[in-house]
């Protein structure tokens, strides 16, 4: 009995270490694994030029129930964004409690911020190659207008 008690145990605490073992390296993924159709962005500062930021206070009397943050804050208008970067604003649920023992929905819409990051990024990127191509025509000019005498 003592023999099948020690057998049995060593193959649960077998199993346990494969599913261990497993668990550990099912969490390993690189990001390149996880990503498809990966491209480069397209047109990034004309799509930036178009968002217009602003400073706005949220009616936080009018919406208490929607629990919104008071004072100033910093943002976009999320329907001004749908119209240029549709996939960076989505509609968020909220419930609140209407009356004694009733609940209600709303819907607000949000952008998400921190994707236009990488937006932001390539963007100045584009920037700092326009940079580099007018100090070169602008050097370009210099030597030429050296050469001809002209000042």
């Amino acid at each position: 009995m003592n023999t099948v008690y020690n057998n049995l145990k060593k193959a649960i605490l077998f199993v346990f270490a494969i599913l261990a073992v497993s668990a550990v390296s099912a969490q390993s993924l690189s990001d390149n694994q996880i990503k498809k159709n990966v491209v480069s962005i397209d047109g990034p500062l004309q799509k930036i030029v178009q968002l217009k930021p602003t400073e706005f206070e949220y009616d936080t009397q009018k919406y208490k129930h929607l629990q919104l943050k008071s004072g100033k804050q910093f943002g976009f208008n999320a329907e001004e964004v749908q119209n240029v970067l549709p996939e960076l604003v989505t509609e968020k649920n909220i419930s609140f409690m209407f009356g004694k023992n009733s609940y209600r929905d709303a819907k607000i819409k949000t952008v998400d911020e921190a994707s236009l990051i990488p937006l932001l990024v390539a963007s100045i990127k584009e920037l700092e190659q326009q940079i580099a191509q007018l100090k070169a025509e602008m050097q370009t000019v210099k030597s030429n207008k050296a050469l001809s005498g002209v000042y």
